[in-house]
């Protein structure tokens, strides 16, 4: 019987000699940037994986996931130029990458002790990924909403790379909230909001997760600003949102603490006077979408 070769960590691949002995992988390596890999995911009492091990592989124009042999999978190629979205949530131990594309989304769960090597090949994707964009705008630097807390100020901190200006940023703290429901009360958990324009993207962090707040988890997702289609600031009955819309159908709804609903819109308006193409008048009824 075939031993099957167990791999206990994310390393960073450069070269051939690098794969694993058991996952040979088919590719112009004198084209290749960098590459991941990343271990399968274990979790329960008889260490069932969650998740075969795969590697990613970046390209000048494209980036490939391939996972492990043994699933019988095929391997998933994604133009840079038709990614929308990338997503990063961390809620300890667990820690995912998403690519959102125009016609799809490829997951990578990995181990939140993995940073490291994960965190340098997205820098090399945001290198690509994030080129092409408007050159820097003069409005200069604006805050809405709260002062940042320690969780949300390394999650900036972690973000938004040395090479981007901030233009515009709201953010409004975790908290809690009294609602009455009859006779009884009961306390909610909001969870904190963070949206900023920097001078490549959009970027928004969150620390509510699927619907839940996590108080040690956080959630990155962005954007380049060239596939904004919209941003608005919107009210609905007792709620408010910050509403954007993206290229290949992708929306994202960011609600609004009662407390903030001023200061999120007028974020949103400068982020609209910060978007408007240049040479225009007035906000047109849709921004023009550029592909990279």
């Amino acid at each position: 019987m075939k031993k099957t070769v167990q791999y206990s960590h994310a390393y960073l691949i450069q070269r051939p000699d690098h794969l694993p002995t058991d996952f040979p992988v088919k590719a112009d390596f004198a084209k290749l940037i960098c590459g991941l890999f990343l271990p399968s995911r274990r979790h329960g009492r008889f260490a069932v994986a969650s998740c075969p091990a795969r590697i990613l592989l970046l390209f000048p124009d494209s980036v490939a996931a391939v996972p492990h042999p043994s699933t019988g999978s095929p391997r998933v190629d994604i133009r840079i130029d038709e990614i929308v979205v990338i997503e990063q949530r961390r809620l300890f131990p667990d820690a995912s990458i998403s690519i959102q594309a125009s016609d799809g989304v490829q997951e990578c769960p990995y181990d939140v002790h993995e940073e490291g090597s994960v965190g340098e090949f997205l820098s090399h994707l945001r290198h690509l990924f994030l080129t092409n964009q408007p050159a820097e705008r003069t409005l200069g630097r604006s805050v809405f909403g709260e002062p940042l807390d320690h969780k949300f100020g390394c999650g900036e901190s972690d973000n938004v790379d040395r090479s981007e200006a901030l233009d515009a940023r709201f953010f409004s703290a975790p908290t809690t909230m009294i609602r009455k429901r009859w006779l009884s009360r009961a306390t909610v958990l909001i969870p904190g909001e963070y949206l900023a324009l920097t001078s490549r993207r959009i970027l928004w962090l969150s620390d509510q997760i699927d619907g839940v707040y996590q108080p040690s988890g956080m959630i990155a997702k962005y954007a380049p600003l060239r596939h904004i289609s919209e941003i608005r600031f919107g009210r609905r009955g007792d709620t408010c949102e910050i509403n954007l819309e993206f290229w290949g159908n992708i929306r994202w709804s960011v609600p609004i603490q009662p407390d903030f609903y001023d200061e999120a819109e007028s974020f949103t308006k400068q982020a609209r006077e910060l978007l408007r193409p240049r040479g225009a008048k007035k906000w047109p009824e849709r921004l023009p979408v550029e592909r990279a």
